[in-house]
C-alpha cells in the first residue's frame, strides 16, 4: 500500500510538474514528486533486503537502482513520461509483488508513528539550512537572523537527538544504529558521500553552461560519463559481493577512483577539452558506482536483520540531508567568491554582484562589455575550483576506517 501511495505521489507530481506556468507551481509539485520518489527508493531497497539473503543482496539492488538513475538522467525532463509509466508499475505490483502484513489495527499503527521527531527533525534541517544558504550573500554572517537561526537549529537538533534518546518507543532514528561495529563510519562516509554526490552533479551542470558555454541538451549529455560508468560499476560490484562475500574491496576501490577523479577536476579551466572532460568523468563515475551500494550493504552486514527497514531509511535520509548540505556549502562558496571577486575589479556595482550570485545564469541576459564578461567568467571559475576542493576533500575523508564484514555470515 505505502508503495502504490508514493507511485501515486510521484506520478501526481511530474503531472502537475508537466503543466506547471511558474517557479513557485514547478518547486511546489516537485515537492510532491519528491516526497513519493523518495518513498519509492527506500521501499524498493527495503524490499529487495526482505527478500534476498545478504550475500545477494548487493546484486539486486546494484542492477535495479542504477538503471532507474540512468532512466531519470535521460527523462528528468520528461514530466509526463513518469504517470504514464506508473500504470504498468503499480500493475505489476498489485498483482506480483509478494506481500508480508504486519497484524494489527491501522489506527494503532498510525499512533506510533515518531511525530515529534519528525518535526524537530524538519525544523532544526531548515533552520540550519536555510541562514547558511544566505550567509554572506542576502544576510551578513554576524547578522542577528542568521545568528538566532543557527543558534535556535542546532538546540532543535540537540532536542531531536535526546527525544529520540529517551521519549519515544519506537523512535525515527534508533541511535542503538550507530553503535553496531562500523556503523558510525559508514553512516558518516553516506553523509560525505551525499555532499559530494548531489553537490557535484549540480555544479558539473553549472560549470558546462557557465563556463564552457554548452547548451543544457550537450550538459545533460557530458553527465551521462558520470552516470553510465556508475551504472556499470554497480552491476559488476554487485555480482563481485555476491561471488566473493565481501564490500571492502569494493568501497575502498571506489573511494580512491571518486577521490581521484574529484581531484582531476582540478585541472578544469574556461578552456577544457572534450575528451579530457569525459575521461575525468568515467573515472569519477565508476568510483561512484563501486561505492554507494556497497555501502548500504556494508550497513546490513552490520546491523541486526530486524533493522533493515529503519537502516535503509536512515542511510537515505542522512545521504540525502549531505546533498542538502552540501549544495548550500558550494552555492555559499560560489556566491561569495564571485560577489569578492567582482568587487575587486571595480566595475561591477552591488545590485549586478546580487543578480550574478543570486543565479549563475544571469550573465546571458546583462548587457556587459566583452572585457567585463571576461572577469566574471574568471570569477565564476574560480568559485567552481574552491568547490571542486570541497568535493576532493570530501571524498578523501571518507577513505578512513572502512572495516569489514564478511556477507557470507549465517544472518540475515
Amino acid at each position: 500500500n505505502m508503495l502504490l501511495i508514493c507511485l501515486f505521489l510521484m506520478a501526481l507530481g511530474d503531472l502537475g510538474c508537466g503543466f506547471a506556468r511558474t517557479a513557485r507551481q514547478l518547486f511546489a509539485l516537485r515537492s510532491i514528486a519528491g516526497i513519493g520518489g523518495g518513498g519509492i527508493n527506500s521501499l524498493v531497497m527495503i524490499i529487495i533486503s526482505d527478500i534476498t539473503t545478504l550475500q545477494n543482496r548487493g546484486k539486486y539492488q546494484g542492477n535495479i537502482s542504477k538503471s532507474r538513475d540512468f532512466l531519470f538522467a535521460k527523462s528528468r525532463c520528461v514530466f509526463w513520461m513518469i504517470p504514464i509509466m506508473t500504470i504498468p508499475t503499480a500493475l505489476v505490483i498489485l498483482f506480483l509483488l509478494p506481500l508480508k502484513h504486519r497484524s494489527g489495527n491501522f489506527g494503532e499503527k498510525l499512533k506510533k508513528t515518531d511525530y515529534g521527531g519528525i518535526v524537530l527533525n524538519i525544523g532544526s534541517t531548515l533552520l540550519i539550512l536555510v541562514p547558511l544558504s544566505r550567509g554572506g550573500v542576502t544576510y551578513p554572517w554576524s547578522s542577528a537572523f542568521f545568528l538566532a537561526a543557527t543558534i535556535i537549529g542546532v538546540v532543535l537538533t540537540i532536542l531531536f537527538v535526546l527525544y529520540e534518546w529517551k521519549a519515544v518507543a519506537l523512535p525515527l532514528m534508533r541511535l542503538r544504529l550507530y553503535q553496531a561495529p562500523h556503523c558510525w563510519v559508514l553512516y558518516l562516509q553516506t553523509f560525505l558521500t551525499g555532499l559530494a554526490y548531489y553537490g557535484n552533479l549540480f555544479y558539473l551542470s553549472i560549470y558546462f553552461q557557465s563556463i564552457l558555454r554548452y547548451s543544457p541538451l550537450v550538459s545533460g549529455a557530458l553527465i551521462l560519463s558520470v552516470v553510465i560508468p556508475s551504472s556499470i560499476t554497480s552491476i559488476l560490484s554487485g555480482q563481485y559481493m555476491a561471488r566473493v562475500g565481501s564490500y571492502m574491496h569494493c568501497t575502498v576501490a571506489g573511494f580512491i577512483l571518486w577521490t581521484l577523479g574529484s581531484g582531476l577536476t582540478f585541472i578544469f579551466d574556461r578552456n577544457t577539452g572534450l575528451i579530457r572532460l569525459i575521461i575525468i568523468l568515467i573515472i569519477e563515475g565508476a568510483g561512484i558506482g563501486l561505492t554507494l551500494q556497497p555501502t548500504l550493504i556494508a550497513m546490513y552486514a552490520n546491523g541486526r536483520g530486524e533493522d533493515r527497514a529503519v537502516i535503509t531509511g536512515l542511510r537515505n535520509f542522512i545521504r540525502t540531508i549531505g546533498g542538502a548540505f552540501g549544495l548550500v556549502i558550494s552555492g555559499v562558496t560560489l556566491s561569495n567568491t564571485l560577489g569578492s571577486g567582482l568587487k575587486k575589479a571595480g566595475f561591477a556595482s552591488d545590485g549586478l554582484i546580487a543578480e550574478l550570485t543570486s543565479s549563475t545564469y544571469a550573465l546571458d541576459k546583462l548587457d556587459l562589455s566583452v572585457v567585463s564578461r571576461e572577469k566574471v567568467l574568471d570569477a565564476y571559475m574560480l568559485g567552481l575550483h574552491y568547490i571542486f576542493v570541497f568535493f576532493t576533500a570530501c571524498g578523501l575523508l571518507s577513505n578512513f576506517w572502512i572495516g569489514n564484514t564478511s556477507l557470507k555470515a549465517p544472518k540475515q
